[in-house]
């Protein structure tokens, strides 16, 4: 009785391990064929053929799962490069609204040359705005009206 005990232990330890195991990932596979071994492999014919196959007998199992996989990393890598196509343009975009900033602050010193001035405000800490805000308005004045 404790050997019966002992083998039934030992097929559970191999067997509960083996079956909760992961299926493949098609990332971990240099192509989609070997993923589809690994995956006919992991599951089990019968089972594979019944995920992937569409046929009466099921026998297309193997070429239909290839066919997917192959698709699927195809539009990922798409994906991938429409995102990196978008970041150039992003990239571009943004430069060029630096570029047309630069360009409308040059405009503007040029416009108002009175804001090339520093001004200085006596005890007004980190802001004019927050403690002289009087002392900004005068400021603000004298600038506009000259």
């Amino acid at each position: 009785m404790a050997r019966v005990l002992a083998l039934m232990a030992l097929v559970v330890a191999v067997a509960v391990p083996a079956a909760l195991a992961a299926d493949p990932v098609p990332t971990d596979y240099k192509n989609a064929a070997k993923y589809c071994k690994a995956v006919r492999e992991s599951k089990g014919v019968e089972a594979f053929q019944t995920a992937y196959g569409t046929n009466k007998n099921k026998k297309n199992a193997y070429g239909k799962c290839v066919s997917q996989t192959a698709k699927a990393k195809a539009a990922k890598r798409e994906d991938a490069k429409k995102d990196d196509d978008d970041d150039a343009a992003e990239s571009k975009a943004t430069a060029d609204c630096k570029k047309q900033r630069a360009a409308d602050a040059a405009q503007f010193a040029k416009d108002a040359p009175g804001f090339q001035r520093t001004h200085v405000v006596a005890d007004s800490g980190h802001s004019v705005q927050g403690d002289q805000p009087q002392a900004l308005v005068e400021i603000l004045r004298g600038v506009l009206d000259a």
